[in-house]
């Protein structure tokens, strides 16, 4: 009878570990402009946002709550599984905190932004970077239509593929979609796009994106109590952070409209990539992806491109204890067929010029956002080709942006040059290329947008 009594109650310890809330930091510090809904209307009461999550996740989550950033240190924030921040301007967080917030983050954190978020750190460009982009006004505070992009997202499965909602849209600088997963943008039909800013018209509206390992969820809705007393928006709300604290991989799960598949789950399709002799492709399919069969070739997409957007997701095989250098998981992805993003072992290794993620031999990588070996990883591009004139000149030079595991290691890099085993540069532009270099990298879901 002991022994089954221990047996219980160590049972029982176990479901108690299991069941254990995850705590959630909200932080709603207002150094600008004061949105009603963090605003507490005596001391000791809440404010409606707050006790709105109080009462959303009073089942799963264990929420605290802070509108002194000051308050915060490193080692607290350490101790939250997910943060929230529904702040304005240059919040007192102070600069070590802050950098552990980041760190905190690319190890496996999780960063959920509302509304304002965006309005947040202008000093701070790595915040941008981070949560997405910067408030640059907005222009319609109205009755709006909103497009569901991923009807399947968690934030966004009870929403349809389209809703009216009254809301203060915000409009983003510095934003880009290459590494977004977009979940919910602004129907322009549905307000003056004349008074948006916006050149390629597109106001995303929520979006998740990787952060090295760790997962940012950013929802522009949420300015007004109309938003935080809808139950659409707090089930939005709620699926954002349940994605967020998702420990599945960070790779975009969506590809995005009007993209080129050139692999897909380890299959091409159409033949679009093939061995630069046209011969079908002999890499071989493995576990979801497509591995180089080393020594059978590099793969070149079936047509050229200039002005281009790229998603690459790749592994890195397993590699010897003895491998150094170029041999530890060599491959590439050439813009062009011309200049090189390195594929390469370089976890826990200072950037370098031929490191995971340089240009290969021009530019190492601003920051290392490598994972380990048999992980999946994603390169998103942002390439802009050169540019001749009529008699074919050479008049501007390629410019790169790219995003490693979702993280700016180059910002509009010039390239003057190709790169070692680039072909010459050409008016018309050059194929993708996926390189065999001897190593048996996979790649699983590449994608192009051309611009």
């Amino acid at each position: 009878m002991r022994l089954i009594s221990l047996f219980l109650t160590a049972l029982l310890g176990m479901n108690a570990v299991a069941q254990t809330p995850r705590k959630i930091l909200f932080i709603s510090h207002s150094a600008g402009f004061v949105h009603p809904v963090v605003k507490r209307p005596s001391p000791g009461a809440l404010a409606l946002a707050e006790t709105r999550l109080k009462e959303l996740s009073a089942k799963k989550f264990d929420v605290q709550l802070a509108q002194d950033a000051a308050t915060i240190t490193a080692d607290s924030l350490r101790g939250f599984d997910a943060v929230i921040f529904m702040t304005t301007g240059e919040i007192p967080l102070p600069e070590p905190v802050r950098d552990s917030l980041f760190t905190w983050l690319k190890s496996g954190g999780a960063l959920v932004g509302i509304h304002c978020a965006t309005d947040t750190y202008y000093k701070v460009s790595k915040w941008a970077d981070m949560i997405g982009g910067v408030f640059a006004g907005h222009p319609w505070t109205q009755e709006v239509g909103i497009r569901v992009e991923q009807p399947k997202h968690p934030s966004a499965e009870h929403l349809g593929s389209a809703f009216r909602l009254e809301e203060e849209i915000y409009q983003f600088k510095d934003w880009y979609r290459e590494p977004l997963d977009v979940v919910l943008s602004l129907d322009t039909l549905s307000v003056d796009a004349t008074k948006g800013q916006r050149k390629d018209g597109d106001y995303a509206l929520a979006w998740g994106r990787a952060w090295g390992e760790g997962r940012v969820f950013y929802t522009a809705l949420g300015h007004g109590p109309s938003a935080w007393n809808d139950p659409r928006f707090l089930r939005h709300l709620e699926g954002g952070i349940d994605w967020a604290l998702s420990k599945a991989d960070n790779l975009r799960t969506s590809r995005p409209p009007g993209s080129i598949e050139l692999i897909g789950d380890g299959v091409i399709p159409n033949g679009r990539m093939r061995h630069r002799n046209g011969s079908p492709s002999k890499w071989m399919a493995q576990q979801g992806g497509l591995e180089v069969a080393p020594g059978t070739g590099s793969l070149v997409a079936d047509a050229p491109h200039r002005d281009a957007s790229l998603h690459v997701e790749f592994m890195i095989p397993e590699i010897l204890s003895d491998a150094m250098g170029q041999a530890r998981g060599n491959s590439g992805v050439f813009l062009s067929d011309c200049y090189e993003i390195q594929i390469l072992d370089g976890f826990g290794l200072p950037p370098i010029a031929d490191g995971c993620g340089s240009i290969y031999g021009k530019q190492a990588p601003a920051e290392n956002a490598a994972l380990k070996p048999l992980r999946w990883q994603t390169f998103d591009i942002r390439f802009t080709a050169p540019v001749f004139d009529a008699t074919g000149k050479k008049t501007s030079n390629a410019r790169a942006t790219v995003w490693h595991n979702g993280i700016p290691i180059h910002r509009d890099v010039e390239i003057d040059t190709p790169t070692s085993a680039g072909l010459v540069e050409s008016p018309t532009g050059g194929a993708l290329r996926l390189q065999d270099h001897g190593s048996a990298v996979r790649f699983r879901r590449v994608w192009m947008t051309t611009r």
